[in-house]
């Protein structure tokens, strides 16, 4: 799967957190998301808005790209057998550094034991969440 299939599987799919994902789908729908929030946290900082109206703003453009990435995820998680649920192991250690002030430490650590845990193998064949999606 390409970038662009990518990106267009994950929009198609916006609330589907059933099927399965393959690497590919994730990883690529991953960095269009980094993409995104670059452009659209830039842009907005760019406009030299109050911090009440950029919440705002932020809010109304993180959703629409934030949902279909929690789906993905879990479907990527799916692939390897495991509940979708999984991806909210890794909450606690965000919010903790934020409280911690650690310098984005914990959230680096946070951020590579999720990563390592979705480049995992995904089941060959059919598991309880479906057949083997196409790379």
């Amino acid at each position: 799967m390409n970038f662009i299939e990518a990106i267009s599987s994950g929009l198609n799919n916006y609330f589907n957190f059933k099927d399965r994902a393959s690497k590919s789908a994730f990883w690529y729908f991953l960095l269009f998301e980094f993409i995104y929030f670059f452009i659209a946290g830039f842009l907005l900082g760019m406009m030299g808005i109050s911090d009440d109206i950029f919440a705002i703003a932020s809010l109304f453009l993180v959703l629409p790209i934030a949902i279909p990435g929690i789906a993905v995820t879990a479907r990527r998680i799916h692939d390897f057998g495991k509940s979708g649920w999984m991806q909210c192991i890794f909450i606690p250690g965000f919010v903790i550094d934020e409280f911690l002030g650690t310098g984005y430490v914990i959230w680096l650590v946070t951020f590579i034991v999720f990563a390592i845990f979705c480049s995992q193998n995904g089941t060959n064949g059919k598991n309880k969440f479906g057949s083997k999606p196409r790379k």
